[in-house]
């Protein structure tokens, strides 16, 4: 292949790059391991830094375990059982409405630094990739000419369901004037939105 040439809609181009020969032999191993092609996965490679990576530190993100994740709220919740609290579904509700309020303020900072634009489909875009680089499994379909499914499953239990829930609630709402409908299990969220 030589130039520049259009495949699937995408341009490629041939470039030519010296790397230590343990990075390559770890590559090709980990290809190998994915059954697809050292080229494929480079590719895969160097779009997730160019899409995620090298903006993570400017827009002030860390890696977080899931595990870490998965007890902030619980441990919350079981501290204010300990401190007598009554209303802790009520405890519950606020604490998560309080950290998607935060999660979607901060969003849009980090969205207009990442792409330079900020509305409902470049936030749902750069969710999704915040989703994907985190494990996070994220599926958006049409059903029809208006009806757009979004599901994410992540495994992190029925807190983080609301949480999710409340943030693309937030997200729609204030972004398209939708409502959406959302439904949840302990590991899974659901929104389908109806766009006129």
């Amino acid at each position: 292949m030589s130039g520049e040439e259009e495949t699937r809609q995408h341009k490629t181009r041939s470039v030519t790059f010296r790397v230590d020969s343990g990075v390559i032999d770890e590559m090709q191993a980990e290809a190998d391991n994915r059954e697809i092609s050292l080229n494929v996965l480079v590719n895969q490679v160097l779009k997730k830094y160019t899409e995620w990576d090298r903006y993570e530190n400017k827009v002030g993100m860390m890696p977080v375990p899931k595990a870490m994740l998965l007890t902030i709220i619980d441990k919350s919740i079981s501290l204010a059982k300990g401190e007598g609290i009554k209303d802790i579904a009520g405890y519950r509700d606020q604490i998560v409405k309080h950290a998607a309020q935060m999660a979607f303020d901060i969003m849009k900072d980090t969205v207009l630094f990442m792409k330079k634009k900020y509305n409902l489909w470049v936030v749902l875009d750069v969710l999704e990739e915040y989703m994907k680089v985190s494990g996070i499994q994220a599926d958006h379909r049409i059903e029809g000419s208006r009806n757009h499914v979004f599901v994410i499953k992540h495994e992190l239990g029925e807190n983080w369901s609301l949480f999710t829930k409340e943030l693309l609630s937030l997200i729609f709402e204030k972004l398209a004037n939708i409502k959406a409908e959302i439904t949840v299990t302990p590991n899974t969220t659901v929104a389908t939105v109806i766009f006129r």
